[in-house]
């Protein structure tokens, strides 16, 4: 199954829907693997079958700070600025050299824990009075003690044209609200634009990657669904 088809048996139209990648800057390691550039090229793909453009790109540590926007046919250049990180040396000399990420660091405020509340703040205020439903494809490393602070945020951003999609890595989060979703829509009816893959596997084969690809978008396609029924009633 493509990304494409798997679009279209959702009920997807291309250029219907905005795509935003959100990166976790909580810590280094992924930046030092492979996890964030199969993240990277996971969103492309998904953005190619729904929007009409590339995705916008956030990182967020301290702050949340959106990232210069990927050129068509530029995608490994722009990996390699934004989505990679050389090892960290045992004897930190302090320069501020690599990439421009590299360069970024304390400027963003990254790898020193993050905020996901504070993050989805800023991304409600950019996208919330988006025209077309946005699918926000938002990684998560951790989110210790947000429960409260994140659980606000998704009540204020009920009824926008927002979509949360969180991602994370099985076992290297934390029991977190985002575990306990069905409680909190049965408190809060109006929350029904939020979904959480916990199980977001980012060594999966890539035989399998559409069908990954796939789950991510299947919450949001109903949801896109749903919102259209009761506008047209």
């Amino acid at each position: 199954m493509t990304m494409r088809l798997a679009a279209r048996v959702s009920g997807l139209r291309k250029g219907e829907s905005k795509v935003v990648l959100v990166l976790s800057g909580d810590s280094r390691a992924p930046f030092e693997g492979e996890r964030i550039r199969r993240t990277v090229r996971r969103a492309v793909r998904i953005a190619e079958a729904l929007d009409s453009s590339p995705p916008d790109v956030w990182i967020y540590g301290a702050d949340c700070h959106r990232l210069p926007a990927i050129q068509r046919g530029s995608l490994g250049r722009w990996i390699a600025d934004w989505a990679v990180l050389a090892k960290k040396p045992v004897f930190d000399d302090s320069r501020v050299d690599g990439n421009p990420l590299a360069r970024s660091v304390r400027e963003y405020g990254l790898f020193e824990g993050g905020s996901v509340a504070g993050a989805m703040e800023a991304l409600r205020k950019e996208y919330g009075a988006s025209r077309l439903p946005v699918l926000v494809l938002f990684h998560l490393e951790s989110m210790e003690g947000e429960d409260r602070r994140v659980a606000r945020q998704l009540e204020k951003a009920a009824g926008s044209t927002l979509f949360w999609q969180f991602l994370a890595q099985l076992d290297e989060t934390s029991w977190s609200v985002l575990d306990r979703l069905d409680d909190v829509r049965r408190e809060r009816p109006s929350i029904a634009n939020a979904h959480y893959i916990s199980s977001w596997n980012m060594d999966i084969s890539a035989g399998l990657d559409a069908f990954q690809q796939y789950a991510m978008i299947k919450p949001y396609a109903r949801w896109v669904r749903e919102s259209r029924r009761q506008a047209s009633g």
